[in-house]
Order: structure tokens, then C-alpha cells, then sequence
């Protein structure tokens, strides 16, 4: 009995030591993610060519385009929706031919134009710097199809050393006015019968070409290299963003 009385009483003084327990009840939640990158697509949607050919076009503008009289159809062909093979025929000093073309943002990330490059890749190069270029685009920057702004480079200028319109100007203008193309939108070089843009990009022939240029050619690329919006998108951007001014960005 006595051991019996001894134990018992050695559990009471354990349980005062030990104090009062609770049980804590525990659970999980758990945060499930799938990450899905985005894709960056510039596409090559429609490509033109207008010469002395298409008169009825050219007299539907006031001016006419009488500079493209004596032009004649080449060939404009759109390769792999990212570049743009063009043959220009029967030029001759002072004379015009008009492409049309326009790149849509297929993917979704929104994108700005980057850079422009101008290549002579091929035939006479003293050809090649006679040629002028003059540049007109219009933008939907908001993916709706329809046109937000536009602008112009007008004076003929070479394609061939420190003016380099395409390459300088255009990307200049694109610049000043923090130009974005949502997904869904386009940049056009493009000038359609009921557009009110007189040109897009126009090529001539330096007016004072000689007759050693006669029965000549030469080939060059344009590349348009682009890039998505933002190149530092770990910061707050909303300040410098040239889509349709609806961002909601936010600090990281």
C-alpha cells in the first residue's frame, strides 16, 4: 500500500512540475503556381509595291504621284512573316517606287522599334549611294485596328551615308514620341487608296545619276529590329510607357 501511495504521490508532484498543456492545432496552405512565359512576335502582315504602273492609285492623291510614271512593277514578296524580298524594274534618275508594308505585334508582349538597318549586300555599290528615301508611318499602338498617330520624314534623303532616313529619322520620330505597339497592333509604312499619308517609303534615283548607271542593279536589306517595351522592367516604367497611356504598373 505504502509503495502504491508513493507512486501516486510521485505522479502529482511530476504533473505540478510539468504545468498546464494545451494542443495546438496546425494546418497548411499551400500557394500551387504554373509559370507561363509570354511570347515576343513581330509579325509581317501585308507588303505592297507601287510604281508608274498603278496610275489610278497615284492621280487619286492630290498631288499626284507623277513622280512614278515611267516605274514599272517589280517583285515584293513576304518570307517567313519576318522579312520582305522587293525588285525594283526600269528605274531611272528621278524616278519613284512606293512600298507598302506593315508589321503587326503578334505575341504579347508589347514591343517599340529599335533600330533600322540599311545593307548593300550585292551588284553596284556607287548605285546603291544614289538612292534616296523618304518615310511616312502610322501607328496603332492600342491593338484595336484602328490608326493612332502618324508621321512623316518627306525630304528625300540618302539611304547611304550620314542622313540614312530610314535608319536615323524615322527611328528618331518613333523615339520622341515613345512610340509602343500593344499586342494586337501595327506599324505601317503603308499608304492606302483612302489614307490621308501621301507616301510611305519611297525610293529614287538621285536625279543627277549619270549614264554610266544604266542597265545596272544592286541589292540591299532593311532590318527592323525590335524589342519588347521595357528593357528594365524590374522598375517602375509607367512615366516612360508610349502605349495608350492605361498601364497599371506599380512599384516592385
Amino acid at each position: 500500500m505504502r509503495k502504491t501511495r508513493f507512486i501516486a504521490m510521485v505522479l502529482v508532484v511530476a504533473l505540478m512540475l510539468v504545468g498546464a498543456g494545451y494542443a495546438a492545432w496546425s494546418d497548411q496552405v499551400f500557394l500551387k503556381t504554373t509559370v507561363r512565359t509570354g511570347n515576343f512576335d513581330m509579325e509581317i502582315t501585308k507588303a505592297g509595291l507601287r510604281t508608274g504602273d498603278n496610275d489610278e492609285q497615284n492621280y487619286a492623291h492630290n498631288p499626284p504621284w507623277s513622280s512614278y510614271d515611267w516605274t514599272h512593277s517589280g517583285e515584293i514578296d513576304i518570307v517567313n512573316g519576318n522579312s520582305v524580298e522587293v525588285e525594283f524594274l526600269d528605274l531611272y534618275p528621278g524616278g519613284v517606287v512606293h512600298v507598302d508594308m506593315t508589321t503587326t505585334n503578334k505575341g504579347t508582349i508589347p514591343a517599340r522599334l529599335k533600330s533600322i538597318d540599311v545593307e548593300f549586300t550585292g551588284g553596284n555599290e556607287e548605285l546603291f549611294k544614289k538612292l534616296l528615301s523618304a518615310v511616312s508611318w502610322k501607328a496603332d499602338i492600342t491593338g484595336d485596328n484602328i490608326q493612332d498617330t502618324y508621321g512623316h520624314v518627306n525630304e528625300l534623303k540618302f539611304l547611304y551615308g550620314v542622313e540614312r532616313t530610314l535608319e536615323v529619322e524615322t527611328i528618331a520620330q518613333l523615339n520622341d514620341r515613345n512610340i509602343v505597339i500593344e499586342p494586337g497592333g501595327w506599324l505601317s509604312f503603308d499608304s492606302s487608296e483612302d489614307s490621308e499619308q501621301d507616301n510611305c517609303i519611297r525610293f529614287m534615283l538621285n536625279p543627277n545619276a549619270g549614264n554610266e548607271f544604266q542597265n545596272q542593279s544592286c541589292r540591299f536589306k532593311v532590318t527592323f529590329n525590335w524589342e519588347q517595351w521595357s528593357t528594365t522592367p524590374g522598375v517602375d516604367n509607367r512615366g516612360t510607357y508610349g502605349g495608350d497611356g492605361d498601364f497599371g504598373g506599380s512599384n516592385y
